[in-house]
Order: C-alpha cells, then structure tokens, then sequence
C-alpha cells in the first residue's frame, strides 16, 4: 500500500515539473531564434527583459492606433530604438537596457496628448490640443492667442470640462454644445496617417472668441515627441 502511494506521488510530482516545464516564458516582441545583434541576444537573454520588450511593443501598436499624427509617433519610437542599437553596438549591459525599457514603457503609458497649430501672416496662432479617449472619442480643446493677447478659447475657463468630439467616420468627428457645433475633418494619406485637420465651426461658436476671430481653421501637427532613453 505505501508503495502504491509512493509511485501516486512521484507520478504527481513528476507531471507537475513536466507541466510548468512545458510553460513557456514571456516571449519577446521579435523571434529570438533570430536575434544576431547584441541587443536583441540580451532581450532573449532575460525573461524579465523579453516581457519588457513585448509591454513596450505592445504600449506602443496601441498608442499609434490612437494617435493622429502617427508620422511623428513612429519617428519617436525609431529614435528610441536606434538608440538602444547604438549603444549596444557591440556589447549589453542588461541593467542599463532595463532602465531604457523601463523609461519608455513609462512614456508610453501616458502618451494621449498631441498638438497641432493653425498660422497665419500675421503673428496668430491657433492651437488644437487633443487627448484620445479611445479610437471613438477624443477631448480637446482650441486656444488662438496673438503674443499673448488671447483671441479665443474653448473651452471658456480652466474650470470647464474639457470638450469631447465623437467619430462619425475615419474623415470626420464633431462636437457640439448647445447652438456651438463644430466639425473636424480628417486629411489622411494612404497608410492611415493623418496629415491635416480642418475644422469647421458655426456661428453659435463666437461667444467663445472675439470680435470677428473665429474657431474654423486649417490645423497641421506641431509635435516632436522625444524618446524615454534622450
């Protein structure tokens, strides 16, 4: 009887250790069967450093999903990832690659915000801050100011809630409250990127400007996003 009960246990014990023996580790972003610069056989090196790798590619495919100014976003990220090359050019030090990793995955994490900026010959300038919500929704808000003096402002005070512009197709979103109602259309080129935006307002808009100022301008992206690791 002890017998039978012993081989029960070691039959247990061996198919828990043949178990989790059989679980893979966190992969990282890229196939490590592959890797042939330093940096990348450091990556695979690490478990820790491999679920690094896959948080940041992953923070990173859901950011630029968002985001409009998707140019600026991904010339981020290869500034970022070039630098990692550099420096790892010939050989990785693992504690120095997990703070850049760690950096950027902390940049990601809040990286919602894009500005875009409407000029004119004169010293204007209107400037178009979005924060994405989701890929549905994104609040906003539209300052014009001219050396400080400002022109128009929504929302109206520092107090106010922030406007929320919902998508009505990939070209276009609006927002509207009550008699103000202001549309934007989205300029995109073949990959997705959107490389203007237009914004149309009605009249029941100029109680948040002065005089004949208005909110309908032709907006182009003002970003230049710096990597986690400059």
């Amino acid at each position: 009887m002890l017998r039978i009960v012993g081989l029960g246990f070691f039959a247990c014990l061996f198919a828990w250790f043949g178990l989790h023996a059989a679980t893979p580790l966190q992969s990282a972003s890229f196939d490590c069967a592959k890797a042939s610069h330093p940096l990348e056989k450091t990556i695979c090196a690490s478990p820790k450093l491999s679920k690094l790798d896959s948080e940041v590619a992953a923070l990173y495919r859901a950011r630029l999903a968002q985001l409009f100014d998707k140019e600026s976003f991904r010339s981020q990220q290869r500034d970022w990832q070039q630098l990692l090359r550099t420096r790892c050019a010939k050989r990785c030090d693992p504690a120095a690659v997990e703070a850049d990793y760690t950096r950027q995955r902390d940049t990601l994490n809040h990286f919602d915000e894009e500005t875009w900026e409407a000029s004119y010959k004169t010293s204007d300038v209107a400037t178009l801050t979005i924060s994405h919500i989701d890929g549905n929704a994104f609040d906003f808000a539209l300052v014009r100011d001219r050396e400080g003096e400002e022109l128009c402002k929504l929302p109206a005070n520092d107090s106010e809630a922030g406007a929320v512009a919902t998508r009505v197709s990939p070209v276009k979103s609006s927002w509207s409250a009550g008699s103000c109602r202001i549309d934007f259309a989205l300029t995109r080129d073949k990959t997705g990127h959107v490389t203007r935006i237009d914004t149309t307002a009605s009249a029941g808009c100029k109680r948040y400007c002065k005089g004949n100022y208005g909110l309908s301008d032709n907006f182009l992206p003002a970003n230049n996003w710096v990597a986690g690791n400059q």
